[in-house]
């Protein structure tokens, strides 16, 4: 049996192809009817079409198989070109972040040597040693805009190192400030009780200890918690600065205003709780926080001694205490500092 094979133009281009192709040997498998120039219809056996057949269907996976393997590399390339510019993008990011940080870290700096210059200035001793003394000036931040991972990477370690070192020596003149209010405040008590004794010599009367108006007794019977300063945040941890000391109590215990004054505050305060804040003239106020109830109302005189409000643990707090600050002229105070 012959099957007749019209020749199409595609054809006669493929057979011209391979006859101009001279040095190249036409493999054995390739039908015999395109190694001639023929215009007439073929005549093909059954064993020519299916050779046929099955070099069509090798080109077409051929092609199919190109074809897959472009595209897959086309979206891998685009790909890994939304990765690069992301990876940039968190790059630059990163480069403006570490850059901000530096230049706080630089204000840090200027400020910690302006405070040494004013606890010198001060009188009180020597500033304390550490890194950012002002001997030596202040080193000028390397230039990230361009840095790359690894050194955003070192510049990052060395801000932490350098924050930590700020941290300590900001601790250290505080503590040396500290000292010099305490003794400052140790002086105006002495001030004031001297003007005290004097007065209730001269006639004027009345019980001493009710009507100081320097905070001078406890106001609770109690043990010491936490102390003034900084300490482990007991909530939502980090650490912070402590602005009192919290006493340990029973629920309800009675809480004494520790010296004569007026109320200037008695309400909810967030943090605190249940607040009472009394002014005692003289530039000292003291607090009361975390209280169950108050037991007095703004602009109420009280004198040293009168129960102002009853324990407990409303606020931020882990257990019935009493939170007791005193404030100088707006500054906490170690309230240590006046207690027996």
């Amino acid at each position: 049996m012959k099957i007749h094979i019209k020749i199409y133009p595609w054809m006669r281009t493929l057979q011209s192809w391979f006859q101009r192709m001279k040095a190249w040997e036409t493999p054995s498998w390739w039908p015999s009817f395109l190694k001639t120039d023929r215009t007439e219809p073929l005549v093909v056996t059954p064993a020519q079409y299916k050779k046929l057949v099955r070099a069509c269907a090798v080109a077409v996976v051929v092609i199919v198989i190109a074809a897959g393997i472009g595209i897959y590399e086309f979206i891998s390339l685009q790909q890994t070109k939304a990765q690069e510019a992301l990876h940039e993008q968190q790059l630059e990011l990163m480069r403006e972040k570490t850059t901000s940080l530096q230049e706080k870290m630089d204000k840090m700096d200027s400020l910690d040597q302006e405070l040494r210059q004013m606890v010198k200035g001060s009188g009180a001793g020597d500033s304390p040693k550490g890194d950012g003394g002002v001997a030596g000036g202040q080193k000028k931040s390397p230039d990230l805009s361009h840095a790359s991972y690894n050194d955003l990477l070192l510049a990052t370690s060395r801000l932490e190192t350098r924050s930590n070192a700020r941290i300590i020596s900001f601790i250290t003149l505080k503590t040396v400030l500290s000292d010099t209010a305490g003794e400052q405040v140790r002086q105006m008590q002495q001030i004031t009780h001297k003007y005290q004794g004097g007065a209730l010599a001269g006639g004027q009367g009345g019980d001493a200890s009710s009507t100081s108006t320097t905070p001078s007794i406890w106001p609770v019977s109690g043990t010491i918690t936490s102390n003034f300063g900084y300490r482990g945040n007991p909530i939502g941890g980090g650490s912070g600065f402590h602005e009192g000391i919290d006493i340990g109590v029973d629920y309800g215990t009675p809480v004494r205003a520790t010296a004569a004054g007026k109320v200037t505050m008695a309400g909810w305060v967030d943090g605190y709780g249940n607040l009472i804040e009394i002014d005692h003239g003289n530039g000292f106020v003291t607090r009361y926080g975390h209280n169950s109830m108050l037991l007095v109302t703004v602009g109420q005189e009280v004198r040293a001694g009168s129960i102002v409000a009853l324990a407990g643990s409303t606020g931020r707090s882990t257990g019935p205490h009493v939170h007791y600050e005193v404030r100088v002229n707006g500054t906490p105070t170690n309230p240590l500092l006046f207690l027996p």
